[in-house]
């Protein structure tokens, strides 16, 4: 007989002995992404960094304005005409606000989809130019189809974004030294070499730098960066004391003997004092000093702007990696993460290495001031890289073009199979055998 059950138990005990409902069902499936709620949707499509986007118009304006007043004399002489360099710069100047306003619309996703595809143009720019392009000063680094292409500034973009893209997808991997270390550092390896063959040894430790910041970040252990500077060391070493006229810039560099574009680099500095002879009235511009519109465009803008002008320029580039940073710590993945991360890295890093050049800090290397040296290419691939970095400030909502998830594959048992392709084949007639 069963017990009857005490009316006197209290609640929560009765709740206990009742049978457990069932579950409901969700209202959708687990694969399925839910729909952003009013909290999420606000932290999409913010307006862009107004802080970033100043600072980068406000160097693309100063730079046409140096690259003028630097080459009047250049372009008078060599082409014949004052405003050569001028017009230039000036339509490189317009096509990359154009080309940076229009990728800072996109979604920055696209370019995670799209990485191979971008390290692989880098990489056949970079084969190319060893068979087709142009020598000048001894190094062959442009291809010229009616403009100078160089396809080491494609490939720094490049670089960034399959580093990017490719420590994202790895996550916790990054510390294993064959599936997380050794394909990144392959690929930057094989990019490097290349550089290298162009006799541009500045625009190569500027990448390895960009790499092993880019692995230090993402959490690979520090014994394989250790390694990797290691086993770089000896090989930038002998680039240096191995290539003759590198060899002479270091040797006058330790010397304290200066070469003459030092020297005249030197002299356009201190000629400006505090505040600089005024905007147009440099003299060391008339024939002095040799690449003051490219590689040493800091030195004339130092002259005639002063210590005032050089100070305006550093703090505008210490602006563009501060939002980078920001950009990349406020993202809402990881691949726009680290993709704010390197580009920021490759903007601080290059104009450091260009302004150690032209104080005398560093021995002299080939690399562009970004923004203000003279150069079709590098101006607009420059500001393509930002208009990356404002779609990033903007986190934009995701686009389906973007999204590289692909949908999971059911695994079939043979029995399934089987029964399956009996169902296919239809059912058997009936026929029974005439006796």
């Amino acid at each position: 007989m069963a017990a009857p059950v005490s009316t006197h138990l209290p609640p929560r005990v009765i709740d206990a002995r009742a049978p457990r409902r069932q579950a409901a069902a969700p209202a959708q499936s687990a694969a399925a992404d839910p729909a952003p709620t009013s909290a999420d949707a606000s932290t999409f499509d913010r307006p862009m960094d107004p802080w970033l986007f100043t600072a980068t118009l406000a160097l693309c304006c100063l730079g046409v304005v140096t690259v003028y007043s630097a080459g009047i004399y250049t372009a008078q002489v060599k082409y014949g005409a004052w405003e050569y360099f001028l017009q230039r710069q000036g339509v490189f100047a317009l096509g990359g606000l154009a080309l940076m306003l229009g990728i800072s619309r996109l979604d920055y996703r696209i370019f995670r989809r799209f990485s191979r595809h971008l390290m692989v143009v880098g990489l056949i720019g970079l084969v190319a130019v060893l068979f087709l392009g142009v020598e000048v000063n001894g190094a062959r680094r442009w291809l010229r189809y009616g403009i100078n292409i160089q396809p080491s500034e494609i490939a720094k973009v490049a670089l960034a974004v399959f580093l990017s893209a490719t420590l994202a997808r790895q996550g916790e991997r990054v510390r294993r030294f064959r599936e997380g270390f050794l394909p990144v550092i392959l690929v930057a390896s094989l990019t490097m070499i290349l550089v290298l063959l162009e006799k541009d040894l500045g625009t190569t430790i500027l990448l390895g730098a960009l790499t092993l910041t880019a692995l230090f970040v993402a959490g690979t252990r520090i014994a394989y960066v250790a390694a990797a500077i290691m086993l770089a060391a000896p090989v930038v070493w002998h680039q240096v004391v191995g290539v003759g006229f590198r060899r002479q810039r270091f040797l006058d560099f330790v010397s304290g003997e200066n070469s003459y574009q030092i020297d005249q680099s030197l002299i356009t500095i201190g000629s400006g004092g505090p505040w600089g002879v005024g905007l147009g009235a440099g003299r060391q511009k008339l024939g002095f000093l040799p690449e003051n519109h490219t590689d040493f465009i800091l030195a004339s803008l130092g002259e005639e702007l002063g210590f005032a002008g050089i100070a305006a320029v550093i703090g505008l580039y210490a602006v563009i990696v501060w939002r980078g940073l920001r950009a990349a710590q406020e993202a809402p993945d990881r691949f726009g993460a680290y993709l704010a991360l390197c580009l920021s890295t490759l903007f601080g890093l290059q104009a450091l290495i260009n302004m150690a050049v032209v104080l005398n800090v560093i021995p002299a290397k080939g690399i562009t001031l970004p923004f203000l040296s003279y150069g079709g290419s590098s101006l607009l691939v420059s500001m393509g890289a930002l208009g990356i970095l404002l779609s990033i400030s903007r986190r934009p909502s995701p686009w389906k073009i973007s999204d590289m998830r692909a949908a999971p594959k059911k695994r079939v048992s043979r029995a399934e199979r089987a029964a399956a392709k009996k169902r296919a084949a239809g059912p058997r007639a009936n026929v029974r055998r005439a006796e």
